[in-house]
Protein backbone atom coordinates (compact mmCIF):
# COMPACT_ATOMS: atom_id res chain seq x y z
CA UNK A 1 0.00 0.00 0.00
CA UNK A 2 2.98 2.45 1.15
CA UNK A 3 4.67 0.93 -1.96
CA UNK A 4 1.76 2.00 -4.13
CA UNK A 5 1.43 5.64 -2.68
CA UNK A 6 4.93 6.31 -3.03
CA UNK A 7 4.81 5.11 -7.12
CA UNK A 8 1.72 7.78 -7.52
CA UNK A 9 3.88 10.14 -5.56
CA UNK A 10 6.40 10.07 -7.65
CA UNK A 11 4.41 10.18 -10.70
CA UNK A 12 2.18 13.39 -9.83
CA UNK A 13 5.52 15.14 -9.31
CA UNK A 14 7.32 14.07 -12.59
CA UNK A 15 4.55 15.52 -14.32
CA UNK A 16 5.22 19.30 -16.16
CA UNK A 17 2.98 21.61 -14.65
CA UNK A 18 1.20 23.91 -17.10
CA UNK A 19 3.46 27.26 -18.06
CA UNK A 20 2.93 30.21 -16.09
CA UNK A 21 3.31 33.11 -18.87
CA UNK A 22 1.34 33.59 -21.73
CA UNK A 23 3.22 32.16 -24.73
CA UNK A 24 1.14 33.08 -28.43
CA UNK A 25 4.50 32.51 -30.24
CA UNK A 26 2.42 29.21 -32.03
CA UNK A 27 -1.11 30.33 -32.07
CA UNK A 28 -3.24 30.01 -35.27
CA UNK A 29 -5.70 32.97 -35.19
CA UNK A 30 -7.34 31.80 -38.10
CA UNK A 31 -10.73 30.41 -35.97
CA UNK A 32 -11.49 33.96 -34.16
CA UNK A 33 -11.11 35.40 -37.74
CA UNK A 34 -13.26 33.08 -38.99
CA UNK A 35 -15.89 33.51 -36.25
CA UNK A 36 -15.80 37.46 -36.39
CA UNK A 37 -16.21 37.94 -40.38
CA UNK A 38 -19.15 34.83 -40.06
CA UNK A 39 -20.94 37.02 -37.07
CA UNK A 40 -20.53 40.47 -39.10
CA UNK A 41 -21.91 39.02 -42.33
CA UNK A 42 -24.85 37.29 -40.77
CA UNK A 43 -25.65 40.15 -38.45
CA UNK A 44 -25.33 42.46 -41.49
CA UNK A 45 -27.61 40.25 -43.63
CA UNK A 46 -30.48 39.87 -41.34
CA UNK A 47 -30.02 43.95 -40.11
CA UNK A 48 -30.86 44.62 -43.84
CA UNK A 49 -33.69 42.07 -44.14
CA UNK A 50 -35.18 44.26 -40.84
CA UNK A 51 -34.84 47.08 -42.81
CA UNK A 52 -35.99 45.98 -45.68
CA UNK A 53 -39.40 44.70 -44.27
CA UNK A 54 -39.41 48.33 -42.57
CA UNK A 55 -39.17 50.35 -45.40
CA UNK A 56 -42.08 47.81 -47.55
CA UNK A 57 -44.00 48.24 -44.43
CA UNK A 58 -44.33 44.48 -44.17
CA UNK A 59 -42.75 43.52 -40.55
CA UNK A 60 -44.16 41.04 -38.93
CA UNK A 61 -43.66 38.87 -36.06
CA UNK A 62 -40.96 36.82 -37.40
CA UNK A 63 -39.30 39.89 -37.98
CA UNK A 64 -39.79 40.90 -34.27
CA UNK A 65 -38.65 37.31 -33.21
CA UNK A 66 -35.66 37.42 -35.37
CA UNK A 67 -34.05 39.90 -33.06
CA UNK A 68 -33.09 38.02 -30.28
CA UNK A 69 -31.77 35.36 -32.35
CA UNK A 70 -29.31 38.03 -33.78
CA UNK A 71 -28.64 39.70 -30.21
CA UNK A 72 -28.00 36.07 -28.83
CA UNK A 73 -26.02 34.76 -32.26
CA UNK A 74 -23.96 38.50 -31.79
CA UNK A 75 -23.27 37.59 -27.87
CA UNK A 76 -22.50 34.08 -29.06
CA UNK A 77 -19.67 35.75 -31.65
CA UNK A 78 -18.25 37.85 -29.12
CA UNK A 79 -17.71 35.14 -27.01
CA UNK A 80 -16.19 33.06 -29.66
CA UNK A 81 -14.06 35.44 -30.45
CA UNK A 82 -13.11 35.91 -27.15
CA UNK A 83 -12.61 32.28 -25.96
CA UNK A 84 -10.82 31.80 -29.08
CA UNK A 85 -8.08 35.00 -28.55
CA UNK A 86 -8.22 34.40 -25.06
CA UNK A 87 -8.41 30.65 -23.78
CA UNK A 88 -5.19 29.04 -25.78
CA UNK A 89 -7.66 28.08 -28.81
CA UNK A 90 -5.45 27.40 -31.71
CA UNK A 91 -2.10 26.18 -30.17
CA UNK A 92 -0.27 23.00 -28.70
CA UNK A 93 -2.13 22.28 -25.33
CA UNK A 94 0.82 21.82 -23.45
CA UNK A 95 1.51 25.69 -23.83
CA UNK A 96 -1.91 26.61 -22.38
CA UNK A 97 -2.09 28.50 -18.81
CA UNK A 98 -3.63 27.40 -16.17
CA UNK A 99 -5.33 31.43 -16.51
CA UNK A 100 -6.67 30.17 -20.68
CA UNK A 101 -8.06 26.62 -19.55
CA UNK A 102 -10.34 28.68 -17.20
CA UNK A 103 -11.46 31.07 -20.27
CA UNK A 104 -11.74 27.75 -22.26
CA UNK A 105 -13.94 26.11 -19.62
CA UNK A 106 -15.97 29.17 -19.02
CA UNK A 107 -16.35 29.13 -22.83
CA UNK A 108 -17.78 25.67 -22.99
CA UNK A 109 -20.46 26.19 -19.86
CA UNK A 110 -21.71 29.82 -21.64
CA UNK A 111 -22.05 27.98 -25.19
CA UNK A 112 -24.56 25.20 -23.14
CA UNK A 113 -26.19 28.49 -22.17
CA UNK A 114 -26.50 30.76 -25.43
CA UNK A 115 -27.14 27.60 -28.01
CA UNK A 116 -30.81 26.92 -27.06
CA UNK A 117 -31.95 30.21 -26.62
CA UNK A 118 -30.42 31.05 -29.70
CA UNK A 119 -31.46 28.58 -32.01
CA UNK A 120 -35.12 28.55 -31.01
CA UNK A 121 -35.01 31.81 -31.23
CA UNK A 122 -34.36 31.17 -34.77
CA UNK A 123 -36.58 28.35 -35.64
CA UNK A 124 -39.19 30.25 -34.13
CA UNK A 125 -39.01 33.14 -36.50
CA UNK A 126 -38.69 30.53 -39.44
CA UNK A 127 -41.72 28.84 -38.04
CA UNK A 128 -43.46 31.98 -38.18
CA UNK A 129 -42.70 33.20 -41.79
CA UNK A 130 -43.77 29.83 -42.66
CA UNK A 131 -47.65 30.79 -40.90
CA UNK A 132 -47.61 33.70 -42.40
CA UNK A 133 -46.93 32.63 -45.99
CA UNK A 134 -48.66 29.32 -46.05
CA UNK A 135 -51.20 29.11 -43.71
CA UNK A 136 -53.79 30.58 -45.88
CA UNK A 137 -53.40 28.39 -48.37
CA UNK A 138 -52.88 25.54 -46.56
CA UNK A 139 -55.08 25.17 -43.31
CA UNK A 140 -53.57 22.42 -41.64
CA UNK A 141 -50.25 23.95 -41.75
CA UNK A 142 -51.46 26.16 -39.25
CA UNK A 143 -51.75 23.44 -36.79
CA UNK A 144 -48.40 21.83 -37.58
CA UNK A 145 -46.92 24.94 -37.31
CA UNK A 146 -48.78 25.44 -33.78
CA UNK A 147 -47.24 22.27 -32.65
CA UNK A 148 -43.92 22.74 -33.46
CA UNK A 149 -43.92 26.26 -31.79
CA UNK A 150 -44.87 24.51 -28.27
CA UNK A 151 -42.05 21.61 -28.98
CA UNK A 152 -39.43 24.89 -29.14
CA UNK A 153 -40.70 25.87 -25.94
CA UNK A 154 -40.39 22.77 -24.54
CA UNK A 155 -36.32 22.28 -25.95
CA UNK A 156 -36.03 25.67 -24.79
CA UNK A 157 -36.85 25.04 -21.20
CA UNK A 158 -35.72 21.99 -20.95
CA UNK A 159 -31.93 22.39 -22.64
CA UNK A 160 -31.52 25.46 -20.73
CA UNK A 161 -31.89 23.93 -17.23
CA UNK A 162 -29.62 20.80 -17.96
CA UNK A 163 -26.45 22.69 -18.45
CA UNK A 164 -26.54 23.69 -14.59
CA UNK A 165 -25.52 20.20 -13.88
CA UNK A 166 -22.33 19.43 -15.93
CA UNK A 167 -20.75 20.57 -12.21
CA UNK A 168 -21.72 21.05 -9.25
CA UNK A 169 -21.63 24.13 -8.20
CA UNK A 170 -21.36 25.31 -12.02
CA UNK A 171 -18.67 27.72 -11.12
CA UNK A 172 -16.57 24.67 -10.30
CA UNK A 173 -16.19 24.24 -13.99
CA UNK A 174 -13.25 27.36 -13.98
CA UNK A 175 -12.26 28.23 -10.28
CA UNK A 176 -10.98 24.37 -9.83
CA UNK A 177 -9.60 23.46 -12.90
CA UNK A 178 -7.06 21.24 -11.21
CA UNK A 179 -9.46 19.46 -9.23
CA UNK A 180 -12.37 19.86 -11.89
CA UNK A 181 -12.81 16.04 -12.03
CA UNK A 182 -14.51 16.61 -8.60
CA UNK A 183 -16.70 18.73 -9.10
CA UNK A 184 -18.15 18.05 -13.41
CA UNK A 185 -19.13 15.28 -15.05
CA UNK A 186 -17.80 15.11 -18.91
CA UNK A 187 -19.92 12.11 -19.87
CA UNK A 188 -23.37 14.13 -18.47
CA UNK A 189 -21.54 16.89 -20.96
CA UNK A 190 -21.26 14.95 -23.38
CA UNK A 191 -24.72 12.65 -23.38
CA UNK A 192 -26.05 16.31 -23.02
CA UNK A 193 -24.65 17.96 -26.10
CA UNK A 194 -25.54 14.83 -28.54
CA UNK A 195 -29.36 15.17 -26.97
CA UNK A 196 -29.08 18.88 -28.25
CA UNK A 197 -27.49 18.56 -31.04
CA UNK A 198 -29.97 15.73 -31.98
CA UNK A 199 -32.94 17.64 -31.06
CA UNK A 200 -31.74 20.75 -33.25
CA UNK A 201 -30.76 18.75 -36.39
CA UNK A 202 -34.48 17.22 -36.13
CA UNK A 203 -36.51 20.32 -35.91
CA UNK A 204 -33.87 22.13 -38.61
CA UNK A 205 -34.78 19.14 -41.04
CA UNK A 206 -38.21 19.31 -40.48
CA UNK A 207 -38.45 23.00 -41.19
CA UNK A 208 -36.10 21.95 -44.18
CA UNK A 209 -39.31 19.77 -45.82
CA UNK A 210 -42.06 21.80 -44.97
CA UNK A 211 -42.42 24.57 -47.48
CA UNK A 212 -42.21 22.00 -50.45
CA UNK A 213 -45.85 20.83 -50.65
CA UNK A 214 -47.83 23.79 -50.33
CA UNK A 215 -45.03 25.69 -53.04
CA UNK A 216 -45.70 23.06 -55.27
CA UNK A 217 -49.34 23.37 -55.11
CA UNK A 218 -49.17 27.15 -56.65
CA UNK A 219 -50.06 27.15 -59.96
CA UNK A 220 -46.88 29.06 -61.19
CA UNK A 221 -44.30 27.63 -63.62
CA UNK A 222 -42.28 24.64 -62.43
CA UNK A 223 -39.17 26.24 -62.15
CA UNK A 224 -40.13 29.37 -60.60
CA UNK A 225 -41.64 27.28 -57.79
CA UNK A 226 -38.77 25.25 -57.27
CA UNK A 227 -36.07 28.59 -57.19
CA UNK A 228 -38.93 29.32 -54.63
CA UNK A 229 -38.07 26.21 -52.45
CA UNK A 230 -34.81 26.25 -52.55
CA UNK A 231 -35.44 30.02 -51.28
CA UNK A 232 -37.31 28.75 -48.64
CA UNK A 233 -35.30 25.55 -47.97
CA UNK A 234 -31.25 27.67 -47.31
CA UNK A 235 -33.41 28.99 -44.06
CA UNK A 236 -33.66 25.82 -42.93
CA UNK A 237 -30.25 24.43 -44.17
CA UNK A 238 -28.71 24.45 -41.00
CA UNK A 239 -29.85 20.77 -40.67
CA UNK A 240 -26.80 20.12 -42.86
CA UNK A 241 -24.15 21.82 -40.41
CA UNK A 242 -25.91 20.53 -37.24
CA UNK A 243 -25.45 17.00 -38.67
CA UNK A 244 -22.10 17.49 -39.48
CA UNK A 245 -21.49 19.32 -35.82
CA UNK A 246 -23.05 16.14 -34.33
CA UNK A 247 -20.89 13.59 -36.21
CA UNK A 248 -17.93 15.59 -35.62
CA UNK A 249 -18.70 15.88 -32.01
CA UNK A 250 -19.43 11.86 -31.44
CA UNK A 251 -16.68 10.84 -33.67
CA UNK A 252 -14.05 13.23 -31.97
CA UNK A 253 -15.16 11.44 -28.12
CA UNK A 254 -13.96 8.11 -29.44
CA UNK A 255 -10.43 9.80 -29.19
CA UNK A 256 -10.45 9.51 -26.00
CA UNK A 257 -7.71 6.88 -25.64
CA UNK A 258 -5.50 9.31 -28.60
CA UNK A 259 -3.25 11.31 -26.64
CA UNK A 260 -0.16 12.84 -27.98
CA UNK A 261 2.68 11.02 -26.00
CA UNK A 262 4.16 14.47 -25.48
CA UNK A 263 0.65 15.80 -24.30
CA UNK A 264 1.06 12.68 -21.87
CA UNK A 265 4.39 13.84 -19.50
CA UNK A 266 1.76 17.36 -18.88
CA UNK A 267 0.05 16.87 -15.70
CA UNK A 268 -3.13 18.81 -17.26
CA UNK A 269 -3.04 15.71 -19.80
CA UNK A 270 -4.61 13.83 -16.52
CA UNK A 271 -7.67 16.24 -15.82
CA UNK A 272 -8.02 17.96 -19.98
CA UNK A 273 -9.95 16.16 -22.96
CA UNK A 274 -7.66 14.73 -25.52
CA UNK A 275 -10.11 15.89 -28.37
CA UNK A 276 -9.81 19.68 -27.32
CA UNK A 277 -6.24 19.62 -29.08
CA UNK A 278 -8.96 20.16 -32.78
CA UNK A 279 -11.35 22.47 -30.66
CA UNK A 280 -11.34 25.40 -32.51
CA UNK A 281 -12.03 22.98 -35.85
CA UNK A 282 -14.33 20.59 -34.63
CA UNK A 283 -17.16 22.70 -31.78
CA UNK A 284 -16.33 26.40 -32.59
CA UNK A 285 -16.28 26.44 -36.47
CA UNK A 286 -19.52 24.66 -37.27
CA UNK A 287 -21.34 26.04 -33.90
CA UNK A 288 -20.77 29.50 -35.26
CA UNK A 289 -21.47 28.54 -38.81
CA UNK A 290 -25.00 27.14 -38.39
CA UNK A 291 -26.34 29.78 -36.84
CA UNK A 292 -24.91 32.02 -39.91
CA UNK A 293 -26.59 29.63 -42.26
CA UNK A 294 -29.91 29.92 -41.05
CA UNK A 295 -29.88 33.83 -40.01
CA UNK A 296 -28.86 34.45 -43.97
CA UNK A 297 -31.75 31.27 -45.30
CA UNK A 298 -34.44 33.10 -43.88
CA UNK A 299 -33.58 36.95 -44.37
CA UNK A 300 -33.16 35.59 -47.97
CA UNK A 301 -36.81 35.83 -48.85
CA UNK A 302 -36.95 39.71 -47.98
CA UNK A 303 -33.67 40.62 -49.39
CA UNK A 304 -34.53 38.84 -52.74
CA UNK A 305 -37.47 41.45 -52.74
CA UNK A 306 -34.82 44.28 -52.09
CA UNK A 307 -33.34 42.94 -55.03
CA UNK A 308 -35.98 42.63 -56.90
CA UNK A 309 -36.76 46.71 -56.17
CA UNK A 310 -33.31 47.70 -57.05
CA UNK A 311 -33.49 45.78 -60.66
CA UNK A 312 -37.02 47.19 -61.33
CA UNK A 313 -35.47 50.83 -60.03
CA UNK A 314 -32.28 50.64 -62.49
CA UNK A 315 -34.74 49.12 -65.79
CA UNK A 316 -37.06 52.14 -65.33
CA UNK A 317 -33.64 54.34 -65.33
CA UNK A 318 -32.45 52.67 -68.07
CA UNK A 319 -35.80 52.33 -70.01
CA UNK A 320 -36.34 56.21 -69.65
CA UNK A 321 -32.62 57.36 -70.38
CA UNK A 322 -33.19 55.73 -73.69
CA UNK A 323 -36.41 57.21 -74.57
CA UNK A 324 -34.79 60.68 -73.81
CA UNK A 325 -32.24 59.53 -76.00
CA UNK A 326 -34.42 58.57 -78.19
CA UNK A 327 -36.53 61.83 -78.45
CA UNK A 328 -33.80 63.87 -78.67
CA UNK A 329 -32.26 62.16 -81.25
CA UNK A 330 -33.47 63.16 -84.99
CA UNK A 331 -32.11 60.63 -86.51
CA UNK A 332 -33.63 57.67 -85.01
CA UNK A 333 -35.58 55.76 -86.90
CA UNK A 334 -39.55 55.15 -85.64
CA UNK A 335 -38.77 51.34 -86.01
CA UNK A 336 -35.92 51.96 -83.14
CA UNK A 337 -38.28 54.16 -81.21
CA UNK A 338 -40.96 51.36 -80.84
CA UNK A 339 -38.07 48.59 -79.87
CA UNK A 340 -37.23 51.52 -77.19
CA UNK A 341 -41.09 51.65 -76.29
CA UNK A 342 -41.45 47.93 -76.34
CA UNK A 343 -38.32 47.76 -73.81
CA UNK A 344 -39.99 49.73 -71.19
CA UNK A 345 -43.83 47.88 -71.73
CA UNK A 346 -41.49 44.80 -71.17
CA UNK A 347 -40.13 46.03 -67.76
CA UNK A 348 -43.36 46.89 -66.53
CA UNK A 349 -44.66 43.16 -67.22
CA UNK A 350 -41.75 41.57 -65.49
CA UNK A 351 -42.36 44.00 -62.20
CA UNK A 352 -45.36 42.43 -61.87
CA UNK A 353 -44.33 39.20 -62.63
CA UNK A 354 -41.32 39.30 -60.15
CA UNK A 355 -43.95 41.03 -57.64
CA UNK A 356 -46.02 38.25 -57.84
CA UNK A 357 -44.25 35.69 -56.14
CA UNK A 358 -43.17 37.70 -53.60
CA UNK A 359 -42.87 36.29 -49.59
CA UNK A 360 -46.78 36.41 -49.57
CA UNK A 361 -46.55 33.69 -52.30
CA UNK A 362 -49.71 34.56 -54.08
CA UNK A 363 -51.20 31.89 -56.34
CA UNK A 364 -52.27 34.43 -59.41
CA UNK A 365 -53.93 31.25 -61.08
CA UNK A 366 -56.38 30.93 -58.31
CA UNK A 367 -59.82 32.61 -59.20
Amino acid sequence: MATTSSTAATTAVSLIPPPITIDDSHKVYSIAITCIVLGIVASLVVISRLAQRIHARTFGADDYVIIPGLLFYIGWTAMAAYVNLHAGVGKPLWEITLGEFSVWYQGIVGSSWIYPAMTASIRTSILLLYRRTFAAQTPYMKFAIWILLILQGIYLVVFSIMPGFICHPINKAWTAVLKRHEYCNDWYYYYMSVALYSCSMAFDGILLFIPIYPIMKLHLPLRQRLGIVVIFMLGAGASAVAGYKLAIFVLQMKRIDEINPKWLQYEMSRITPPQFDRYGETFWIPSQVEPCVALIGTSIPALRHLFVERAQQLTAYYAQRSKQVSSSARSVSFRGRQSSKGLLKGSGDEEVFLQSDYVELQDNGRK
